[in-house]
């Protein structure tokens, strides 16, 4: 990717019971899905591993930034991706979708209120 590019971080809110694994599994299938878009989702790494142990980084799953091209329209794929992933999933969950410091949550089926909120999101966020 070249150009102008807008970063933004993306949080899985699984439900509370779900332990490491799930949620890196979790965490992995929504950045394949995302990949698939013209964006380029990366996991989020959150300090060193503890001492005594041969990790690097320790990645915060549940976490992704995204680097997408600021063209018209990448913002609305990617909030649609978002919430057709959510859909077809058979847990409750919620992903927040975060622009220097501006977020939106994003469920699966949305109401009316969600929707409104998605087009002021993306009115304040569309490309000049």
């Amino acid at each position: 990717m070249s150009g102008n590019n807008i970063q933004l971080t993306v949080t899985l809110d699984a439900k509370p019971d779900t332990d490491a694994g799930d949620l890196e599994r979790l965490t992995r299938q929504l950045r394949d899905e995302l990949s698939e878009l013209d964006v380029q989702a990366d996991l989020v790494t959150g300090g060193s591993a503890p001492a005594n142990t041969k990790a690097g980084d320790v990645i915060e799953w549940g976490t992704l930034l995204l680097t997408l091209a600021a063209s018209g329209g990448v913002i609305t794929a990617l909030i649609n991706a978002i919430q057709a992933w959510l859909t077809n999933r058979n847990q409750p969950a919620t992903i927040t979708i975060e622009i220097g410091g501006d977020k939106l949550q994003i469920t699966g089926n949305p109401s009316p209120e969600q929707q409104q909120l998605v087009k002021a999101f993306l009115h304040r966020h569309r490309p000049e």
